[in-house]
């Protein structure tokens, strides 16, 4: 038995259900877009990205899901913050869906998780339910922080990781 994963992106409405080929994060709450075309200014935030993981197929049970960023590149550029609801202290995760935003998103509230945490996203808004049937995880929202002493110029790309156990 093996899931099918796919990432899903929600810009408009809970219920968006487009695919993206990359969560790069921008000015403008729009899926895949170019970062060069939509810069994040200094002393602001970029739109949250709302993300889910969604499982189909043949399978048991989804669980023990993980996200984090698996590689900073050559780390984060002065100034620079990623934020995440997805965090290694306390769960902050949520399958209710609110409009992204380009002030602090109050759902991404944690920085984010650099190693592979313990579990850290959930379904149904809890960590300790699991996928027995096709569905989604909780929405993992990610926003970046530049504060206004950051210099001009792109930040390095980054590599994030979901991860889970699959029966």
């Amino acid at each position: 038995m093996v899931s099918t994963f796919g990432w899903i992106e929600a810009n408009a409405t809970a219920g968006d259900t487009g695919t993206p080929t990359n969560l790069n994060l921008g000015s403008t709450n729009a899926r895949d877009l170019a970062p060069s075309t939509y810069p994040i200014a200094a002393g602001s935030y970029s739109y949250s990205k709302w993300v889910r993981g969604y499982w189909s197929g043949a399978f048991t049970r989804v669980d023990n899901i993980k996200f984090w960023m698996s590689n900073s590149g050559t780390g984060y550029v002065s100034g620079e913050a990623l934020l995440c609801s997805a965090s290694t202290g306390s769960y902050a995760g949520t399958s209710t869906y609110v409009t992204p935003t380009n002030g602090l998103d109050a759902q991404a509230d944690h920085a984010m998780t650099t190693a592979e945490p313990a579990r850290n996203v959930g379904v149904n808004g809890s960590l300790a339910t699991s996928l027995t049937t096709s569905g989604f995880s909780d929405f993992i929202i990610v926003q970046a922080s530049i504060t206004a002493a950051a210099a001009a110029g792109a930040v390095q790309q980054k590599t994030f990781t979901i991860q889970w156990d699959e029966i």
